[in-house]
């Protein structure tokens, strides 16, 4: 998915003309072009700042829609005696663990990297930053979208209230200053905003697994499950491993996050389409407790494992509904020490 963040400064005065036009004709006008998945409009109303993000299937919808746009741009500028600067931008990590409302309060902070570094930047804050945003209270949704060539990148977190992001920003300072040690970068700017609206829809399959895997690391278990049709939901593993619902879902997590406190999932790569997709991946963790298997309890061994594995999953509706686990078992055994390499 790509999003182009357009950013208007104008007479605080005219802001409500400028939001009006905003969600009554340029809203429906840019949700009809081939390719878009949806508007989010941001607002600092004492400072007369609106961002207006639109969401793409692909970087050639979102370039192929400028020239429709270009009109609609201008006089929103005209409408604010202001003027607009724009980005373009790849989504790199999308996590929502519900959708923003109206009035929800979002921060967005611009880093500033080497070009070279912004791989390097997105795996920072896929590992330090994600991890922690998702566990803070009132948190809707975090993204990172990228500029490869500029070496820019926009971190987007939205809380449910103005509230909320306010009682975030020590949490937030933290989780910056540890990601940012990580890599060459450097925070250009911070804002925060209301949100006026958002129709944004995610990016298919491929950020569905993606959205799966960065809940499973960060130990969200009622974000990851919500991601599920817990009605349909079926799973399956190695050794005859297959059961259904809740309980399909409640066995899965606490299976390897009993056994693997420290856990995480490595990706590997992401393959899928409208009905499915292919998790490729490598789970590390260290044995600390009993890992429940269908041949008998392993009792903590304090080794540690990194296992190859792929998981296939079906979509519908935007849920998905069963989860097949592929791995080595021999591989794991040797690795817990169980029998001989």
């Amino acid at each position: 998915m790509y999003a182009r963040m357009n950013t208007l400064i104008g007479d605080p005065a005219r802001i409500d003309e400028v939001t009006h036009y905003l969600e009554t004709t340029v809203r429906p006008f840019v949700e009809a072009q081939a390719g878009n998945r949806g508007l989010a409009v941001l607002t600092d109303s004492t400072l007369g700042i609106t961002v207006v993000g639109s969401y793409w299937d692909s970087a050639e919808s979102m370039t192929l829609s400028e020239h429709a746009v270009e009109a609609s741009r201008k006089e929103a500028a005209e409408l604010a005696d202001g003027m607009i600067t724009v980005d373009h931008f790849e989504v790199a990590v999308f996590a929502r663990r519900s959708r923003p409302g109206p009035g929800a309060g979002i921060r967005v902070t611009t880093i500033d990297c080497p070009p070279g570094e912004v791989g390097a930047a997105v795996q920072a804050f896929r590992e330090t930053a994600l991890p922690g945003l998702l566990k803070m209270e009132g948190l809707c949704s975090a993204q990172m979208l990228v500029d490869r060539e500029e070496g820019r990148c926009q971190v987007i977190a939205a809380y449910e209230t103005a509230e909320h992001l306010a009682a975030s920003r020590a949490g937030v300072a933290r989780l910056r200053a540890d990601t940012l040690a990580r890599v060459h970068a450097q925070v250009r700017s911070v804002g925060e905003y209301r949100l006026l609206f958002t129709t944004v829809r995610e990016g298919g399959t491929n950020s569905l697994t993606q959205r799966w895997t960065d809940l499973w690391n960060a130990g969200d278990r009622e974000g990851w499950q919500a991601m599920t049709d817990q009605s349909a939901f079926e799973t399956r593993g190695p050794g005859g491993f297959r059961l259904a619902g809740r309980e399909a879902l409640d066995a899965e997590w606490s299976t390897w996050h009993d056994a693997f406190p420290d856990n995480r999932i490595t990706v590997v790569a992401i393959y899928g389409d409208d009905n499915g997709g292919v998790l490729e991946g490598r789970f590390q963790g260290t044995h600390t407790g009993p890992l429940v298997t269908p041949a008998g309890e392993i009792a903590a061994t304090q080794r540690t494992v990194d296992i190859p594995f792929c998981e296939v999953h079906r979509v519908q509706a935007g849920k998905m509904t069963d989860s097949h686990l592929y791995f080595d078992q021999l591989e794991m055994l040797t690795q817990l020490g169980k029998i001989d390499a």
